[in-house]
């Protein structure tokens, strides 16, 4: 092994070594004084790099897996698509099937809109006249504290 392996091999186990002693709850000085790390700022920093190329490699994964969910899906879809098109129902059932969970995986459905209007201010007055116009505030607590505001 060469010494530019066997480094990066010892890197890489004070790094898995980091990992559990903060899994299991141990301070970064203690973790810098026992791996051998300049200084719990070196700790952390470390772990901190560990982690995030460990997040890339799940989201490249994670990435890879959903396009080749995608060209399964894809292959469905044709299959069924010739007879959804003469009318078949249930082909027509699983490709709309199909289609949605397309759009779902590749995020393309369009989130619900809110309107809201927060130019506006509103009183305690305001407030309890909205709550007294809704079926469950005729509280007659609710009358009263309005008859003290």
């Amino acid at each position: 092994m060469s010494a530019s392996k066997a480094k990066r091999a010892q890197v890489a186990e004070r790094r898995t070594k980091a990992i559990g002693m903060v899994l299991a709850g141990v301070d970064y000085d203690t973790i810098a004084e026992r791996l051998g790390y300049a200084s719990r700022g070196a700790a952390h920093t470390d772990v901190d790099r560990a982690l995030s190329a460990n997040l890339t490699n799940l989201k490249d994964k994670a990435q890879q897996l959903r396009e080749l969910q995608a060209m399964r899906y894809q292959r469905l879809l044709a299959a069924v698509w010739p007879k959804a098109l003469k009318g078949d129902l249930k082909a027509v059932e699983t490709a709309a099937r199909l289609v949605d969970r397309i759009v779902k995986l590749w995020g393309l459905a369009e989130p619900d809109k809110l309107d809201l209007d927060v130019t506006g201010q509103i009183t305690a007055e305001d407030l309890l006249a909205i709550i007294r116009a809704t079926p469950d505030g005729e509280d007659a607590e609710l009358g009263a504290v309005g008859a003290d505001a």
